[in-house]
C-alpha cells in the first residue's frame, strides 16, 4: 500500500476468498496530484514553507475514493490498483496490469491501462453467482459445495 496517509481516511477494502499475488500494489489518493490545477506541484502539502493553512493539505491531490476489492478476486503478480477503483466479485486482474477504472464482476482484465479481455462466464452464470454469494455461507456449507465450486456446476449451488 503506497501513499495511504491517515489524513485522507481512505481505505483498502478486501472481500472474502481473495488471492493477491506477490508484488501487487495499491496506490492511494495522496499519490494523485491535482490535474485540474495549473500546476501539478503539491503546494498545500508544504503548507509551512508556503505559509498556507494546514487544514487544506488534502487539496494537494485529487481524492478518488477507497479501493474496494470484491469477493473471490484474483489479483496477479505485480498488478497495480489505483485509488477509487472497485473490482467486482470473481474478477481476475492479470499480472502487471494497471487498473485505473472499475472492473466488472467475473471479468478478466489485463494490460496498461487494464482493459477487459473476457468474461469468465456467461451472463446467466454470473447472475446466479452474484445471487447466491457463496462466500457468505457458513463454513460447513462451503465445505460441502467445494466439488461444485471446483467443477463449475453453479446449478448445484442453487439448491
Amino acid at each position: 500500500m503506497l501513499y495511504q496517509y491517515p489524513i485522507n481516511q481512505d481505505k483498502l477494502i478486501i472481500g472474502k476468498f481473495c488471492s493477491i499475488a506477490c508484488g501487487a500494489t495499491f496506490i492511494f489518493n495522496s499519490a494523485n496530484h491535482r490535474q485540474s490545477a495549473l500546476s501539478t506541484y503539491t503546494f498545500p502539502l508544504f503548507y509551512e514553507e508556503w505559509q498556507l493553512d494546514k487544514e487544506h493539505v488534502t487539496s494537494a491531490w485529487d481524492n478518488k475514493g477507497d479501493i474496494v476489492i470484491g469477493n473471490d478476486v484474483w489479483i496477479g503478480y505485480e498488478a497495480t490498483i489505483l485509488s477509487g477503483v472497485t473490482i467486482g466479485d470473481g474478477a481476475i486482474i492479470g499480472a502487471k496490469a494497471v487498473v485505473t477504472k472499475d472492473v466488472p464482476a467475473y471479468s478478466v482484465v489485463g494490460g496498461v491501462p487494464a482493459k477487459e479481455i473476457k468474461r469468465r462466464f456467461d451472463a446467466d452464470t454470473i447472475q446466479k453467482l452474484q445471487q447466491i454469494k457463496w462466500w457468505d455461507w457458513p463454513y460447513e456449507k462451503i465445505q460441502r459445495a467445494i466439488p461444485y465450486l471446483k467443477n463449475g456446476d453453479v446449478d448445484h449451488l442453487m439448491d
